[in-house]
C-alpha cells in the first residue's frame, strides 16, 4: 500500500503581469499541507490557502525559466491576512526568504503586531539576481519552524513579484 505524503506539492504555475509575476497558493508547496487538520488547501487556482494550525510553518514557491538581465531586482510581496480567531503569533515571528542564484535574503516579520479581522497584510522582501547556478529561478518562502508553538488563522492570498 502506497502512503500519501503529508506535504502538499504545488503545481508551480505563475502568471505574467504587466510589471512581473503573480503566484497563487495552489502553486505553492506547503509542509503539512495535505493534512486537513492543519491546512485548508485551495480548490481552484486563485483560492486562498488557510492555515488551521501548525507548529511548523513552511510555505515555498519559485518562478522558473526567467531569462532576465543580471542587474534586475524584484520586490517579492506576500499578501496574507489574519483571521479574527488567529492565534499563536506572539513571540513567533515569520521569516520571508528569497533566493536568486547565489544571493539569498531573509526578513523577519512579527505578525502579532498586525491587525486581525481579515485585514490584508503585505510584506515585502527585495532580491537582486546573483551569480552561479539557478539564475533562471527565483525561490521564495515563509517560515516559522523554530518556535514549535501552535499557530493558526493565517490566509495566504498570493505572492507578487514586481520588477524594480
Amino acid at each position: 500500500m502506497a502512503s500519501r505524503s503529508l506535504h502538499y506539492q504545488g503545481n508551480h504555475t505563475f502568471s505574467k503581469t504587466q510589471k512581473g509575476y503573480i503566484v497563487y497558493p495552489k502553486a505553492l508547496s506547503i509542509v503539512w499541507g495535505n493534512e486537513k487538520r492543519f491546512w485548508k488547501l485551495p480548490k481552484y487556482e486563485k483560492d486562498d490557502a488557510e492555515l488551521i494550525q501548525v507548529n511548523w510553518l513552511e510555505v515555498t514557491g519559485c518562478i522558473d525559466d526567467i531569462n532576465i538581465t543580471k542587474k534586475t531586482s524584484y520586490n517579492i510581496e506576500f499578501t496574507m491576512s489574519l483571521m479574527t480567531d488567529a492565534f499563536g503569533w506572539n513571540n513567533s515571528p515569520i521569516y520571508l526568504m528569497a533566493k536568486w542564484g547565489d544571493n539569498t535574503q531573509w526578513r523577519k516579520v512579527n505578525l502579532a503586531t498586525k491587525t486581525n479581522d481579515k485585514k490584508m497584510i503585505s510584506e515585502t522582501i527585495t532580491i537582486i539576481k546573483g551569480k552561479g547556478n539557478n539564475t533562471d529561478k527565483i525561490y521564495f518562502g515563509l517560515y516559522e519552524v523554530w518556535n514549535k508553538k501552535w499557530k493558526g488563522g493565517l490566509k495566504i492570498h498570493s505572492v507578487n513579484l514586481t520588477e524594480i
